[in-house]
């Protein structure tokens, strides 16, 4: 990925869409004006849930600066009531996905889980992170900020 600088040069991000945990219809492009943190987790995944809490505060901390944070969850639909009770649990209130099909990794090229992308507000792809990452790392936080 390119870094925000460079951001005019950055691809548009996959036109892709997918349901909430309630079956409400989600579409990426319907967040343009937006910075989107896009972060692809499963259950079954130790750095995907130590990243969760994280994700939550970042959504927190940024929400007033127009940043939202997207996680996408590849579990098998049969996971659904495990993803319903992770998410409860640590009272994750930021959107949350379900693509049991995992066409977010065809999508965006992921390689695997966790993997998250950084979206500015033109609708394009400005950073991945791949693995585990810390979004409350004063370098990540300067990245963020640098597109918000």
């Amino acid at each position: 990925m390119r870094t925000p600088a460079e951001a005019t040069t950055a691809i548009r991000a996959p036109d892709w869409r997918a349901r909430d945990l309630d079956g409400k219809p989600f579409a990426l492009a319907d967040l343009r004006g937006h910075v989107v943190v896009l972060n692809i987790w499963a259950t079954w995944c130790a750095p995907c849930l130590r990243e969760m809490p994280k994700l939550q505060a970042l959504a927190d901390d940024y929400a007033a600066q127009g940043l939202r944070v997207v996680g996408v969850s590849i579990d098998r639909g049969s996971a659904l009531p495990q993803v319903r009770s992770f998410i409860e649990e640590l009272e994750i209130g930021f959107t949350i996905l379900a693509d049991p099909d995992q066409a977010v990794m065809t999508a965006f090229g992921a390689l695997g889980v966790p993997e998250t992308f950084l979206v500015d507000r033109e609708g394009r792809l400005v950073h991945r992170w791949t693995g585990e990452f810390d979004p409350g790392a004063a370098a990540e936080r300067a990245r963020i900020d640098a597109v918000l």
